[in-house]
């Protein structure tokens, strides 16, 4: 274009990223190109404005610069061109990028152009009006394709257990991004307050309690009821990672302050619902409501459990006894009733045949899973290397002097994150074959484990146990014989140690594991039945 009198423009370069700082959308490399353009335009630049900042649906219509530009543009009528780089520097919007245009031409007199094609500026045909609508459309894809894969990206995230969000009130950050640890002092006085709420302590007490234990929140400001209540609403801190509308993951990464079952509690407390404490079983009777009555089982009876309760007959003597609350008709002491069931902890044994069947099955799901992640950490080295590359473009830029120093930093540091980032996602994939083995052994072994220490477990882990070595319980009958109807299929009932001698796994099995083998009966808790 040829003019006598140069006219005047106004410029923008915009970049939301720190990734695209460094690369081709930089704004040193646009504002070369709008100055190439304004040249083309004879136009000389009164004003440019430089900034990083998302431009995506939903931002655009008060955009702070663009409000500024157009009075701008309005105040000095000689202004008659705005460069932009290209319509997504501009904004990936397409509604509001026409909204602009108009804008711009309809109260400044000012045409809206862009330097990359400076040649659609003056083309009112079909044609030009089609490529720059197709510029415009591809910006605002860009977009949503990268809104959808953040998003994927982010599920899968709470899927692997990370919370990709800030941290919450009492955790912070570590070096694994989403993975978030607790904050001391802050995570110890609010898992107290939690657990004194479930005591049955009144909150607005538990919150002065709180207070006074020097907690403050991140405004310095001490807590208040309303936001504690919203914290014991809160499942995270259950180890609950909940997010949006996305599948909940109740295994999160981080280590939580209470249970699920003391989070539904405290739920419940929250909306008024009165919550008294259960009391503990009674250790000298660990039988009691895990075990039934025979013949109340079979009779359809509605709560067939035994329990257990001390006998004196008067003379001083005292009996440990267990009975069937249902019929009170089943009567048997204590100790004879742990050393039957003993009896039969003693005989079990590990199925061999059943035992490979289900590793086999288990190995054939990590070999699909390997290849799964052979293909994952191909692509995180690939990325790996591309992120290495950058920096080395960066420190290169530095050093001759095309990139300033405090931008270099702000991009070395972006960058480093995301580096450590990828080498410890593909550390965690490498080491999968380690996790299966220590897996197979840690689930073997902890039924292994219970079984042998059946009588030192607290109640809750003796009922897992039951689940997993009796599917369908165990009871007592009134003649005081014990049954089983059905033990779990990775196991076999023996009378005696020869007949079966090679029925228990060794170092020395075919298995991808080893471990020590025992098969001695679980130690029986030794009281008399008499005592006087």
């Amino acid at each position: 274009m040829k003019n006598d009198k140069k006219v005047k423009a106004i410029a923008l370069c915009r970049v939301s990223t720190v990734r695209q700082g460094i690369e081709g959308s930089s704004l040193e490399a646009q504002e070369t190109r709008v100055y190439d353009a304004a040249a083309y335009f004879n136009a000389e630049i009164v004003k440019l404005w430089s900034i990083k900042q998302s431009s995506r649906k939903g931002k655009n219509y008060q955009r702070k610069d663009l409000v500024e530009m157009l009075a701008f543009a309005k105040a000095d009528k000689q202004v008659q061109y705005i460069i932009v780089d290209e319509p997504d520097r501009f904004m990936r919007d397409i509604e509001m990028y026409y909204h602009w245009k108009v804008e711009f031409r309809e109260k400044a007199g000012a045409r809206l152009v862009y330097a990359k094609k400076p040649h659609l500026a003056n083309d009112t045909s079909m044609v030009g009006t089609m490529e720059e609508m197709i510029d415009v459309f591809r910006g605002e894809a860009a977009n949503l394709e990268r809104i959808t894969k953040t998003t994927s990206n982010m599920q899968a995230r709470v899927a692997a257990g990370y919370y990709p969000s800030n941290p919450k009130t009492g955790y912070q950050r570590t070096e694994t991004a989403g993975l978030h640890a607790p904050k001391e002092p802050e995570w110890s006085i609010l898992r107290s307050g939690f657990l004194q709420v479930l005591e049955g302590i009144p909150i607005k007490d538990v919150v002065a309690s709180i207070n006074a234990a020097g907690y403050k929140e991140k405004s310095g400001k001490l807590l208040d009821a309303h936001r504690f209540k919203i914290m014991l609403n809160d499942p995270f801190y259950a180890g609950i990672i909940q997010m949006s509308s996305w599948t909940v993951n109740p295994h999160g990464l981080h280590k939580a302050m209470i249970t699920p079952e003391q989070h539904a509690q405290l739920k419940n407390i929250v909306k008024g619902v009165v919550y008294s404490p259960h009391k503990q079983y009674n250790a000298d009777y660990p039988l009691s409501k895990i075990m039934t009555c025979k013949e109340c089982l079979e009779e359809g009876a509605k709560n067939p459990k035994i329990v257990g309760y001390k006998n004196n007959n008067g003379k001083g003597n005292v009996y440990h006894r267990y009975k069937c609350r249902t019929c009170k008709q089943n009567y048997i002491l204590r100790d004879e009733l742990h050393s039957e069931l003993g009896d039969i902890f003693a005989n079990l044994r590990l199925a061999e045949a059943k035992v490979k069947d289900f590793l086999s099955g288990l190995r054939h799901a990590w070999e699909q899973e390997q290849a799964t992640s052979y293909n994952t950490t191909e692509g995180l080295k690939n990325r790996l290397a591309t992120l290495e590359n950058d920096k080395k473009a960066v420190v290169l830029k530095q050093a001759l002097g095309n990139l300033a120093d405090d931008r270099a930093d702000i991009a070395i540091e972006a960058l480093d994150e995301q580096i450590a980032d990828a080498k410890n996602q593909i550390a965690a994939i490498s080491t999968i074959e380690k996790d299966f083995v220590d897996f197979v052994e840690f689930s073997i072994n902890t039924i292994e484990n219970f079984r042998e220490r059946f009588w030192q477990l607290d109640q809750e882990h003796q009922v897992m146990c039951k689940q997993l070595l009796f599917p369908d319980g165990f009871s007592v009958s009134r003649d005081k014989k014990v049954y089983t109807p059905t033990i779990s299929d990775f196991y076999l009932c023996i009378n005696t140690e020869k007949s079966h001698k090679n029925d228990s796994f060794t170092a020395k099995s075919s298995l991808w594991y080893t471990r020590t083998d025992s098969n001695r009966r679980p130690s029986v808790p030794k009281t008399d039945a008499l005592i006087h």
